[in-house]
Order: structure tokens, then sequence, then C-alpha cells
């Protein structure tokens, strides 16, 4: 059985950016559950972004709601099981000409992560994800 894709609508938001890298803060971008229980939740970050203060807050941000989202009810009602390291993930996919801040940044937020019940996943995003030939 195939899994269902569901789009959800941007809701307004002063933080939304839609010309930044990372253009809504307080959105899942993707969100797979696990048959068994848990979660693997996306960060997408399809453009370059990048070293600046204002892109290392954005993505920290970003971080911080996708921690707060495992830390709800939403979560446990979607992915079955309580978060844990383990069972929950975050996987921040980056264009590969990211800068080397952004990159440096994602290594010291693992402690964070983990703390918080999840494991954090960073790679870049391959040619065929960026639809490049």
């Amino acid at each position: 059985m195939a899994a269902s894709i569901t789009q959800h609508e941007i809701p307004e938001d002063p933080s939304n950016d839609p010309d930044h890298p990372i253009p809504f803060l307080r959105v899942v971008d993707v969100a797979g559950y696990r048959k068994d229980g848990g979660a693997n939740l996306s960060i997408v970050v399809a453009s370059p972004i990048d070293g600046s203060k204002h892109s290392q807050t954005r993505l920290l941000d970003k971080i911080e709601a996708y921690l707060s989202f495992i830390g709800s009810p939403d979560y446990l009602e979607s992915a079955g099981a309580p978060p844990s390291p383990s069972l929950t993930t975050i996987e921040v996919l980056l264009h590969p000409d990211s800068s080397q801040e952004i990159r440096s940044l994602l290594s010291r937020c693992n402690q964070w992560v983990h703390s918080s019940h999840a494991s954090l996943i960073v790679r870049d995003l391959t040619t065929d994800e960026l639809g490049s030939t």
C-alpha cells in the first residue's frame, strides 16, 4: 500500500518569508509516520542557504518548531508512540551549495535535538531530489 500524501494550507504567520530558503517556520515540511510507531520529519532547504545570522536564526527556529511538535499531543496521536531518539528523526535536507556556517551550526544541534527525544540527521539533497540533471 502506497503512503498517502496530504498537502496542508500554509497558515498566515508574520514569520513567513517566501523568499528565504526556509520560508515557513511553523510548518512541518515532510512527515512520514512509521507503522510500528514513531516518525521521520524532514526540513527541506531546497535552495542554497547562506550563513548569515538571519538564516541561522530561521534554521534554529524551524528546528525548535519541530521539537515543539514532537512534544505535543498531535505528535503522539499521529506517531502512535512517544518520541524517542530511536523512533523520531528530524532530517535536515540541505541544498549542496549551502554555507559551511549552516553545516557547522547543525553539527552543534545534535545534543539539543537528542535531549528533546529525537535524533538529527543532516544530508545534502541529491540532484534527483532537486530536479536537476
